[in-house]
């Protein structure tokens, strides 16, 4: 069961990535809408597990393993 801040913290997470996945998917990816689905933060919040939805799907395999390429610079922002 997650505690209300786990919750307040997975929200806040997931909006400031869905206006990083906005940002990039305007610049970078033209043509694919990016959105996450669900943020789920550990008790401690340490860890973070973030799941997302990639339309359309001919893309979707390029832009997801570009995504994990990316995934240091998109922490830091």
């Amino acid at each position: 069961m997650e505690s209300n801040r786990q919750k307040k913290v997975a929200r806040l997470i997931q909006k400031d990535l869905s206006e990083i996945f906005l940002y990039k998917s305007k610049n970078d990816y033209p043509g694919v809408m990016i959105t996450i689905t669900h943020v789920f933060v550990s008790r401690d919040f340490s860890i973070a597990k973030i799941y997302l939805s990639l339309f359309p799907d001919i893309k979707k395999e390029d832009v997801f393993e570009d995504i994990k390429n990316q995934k240091s610079t998109i922490k830091h922002q």
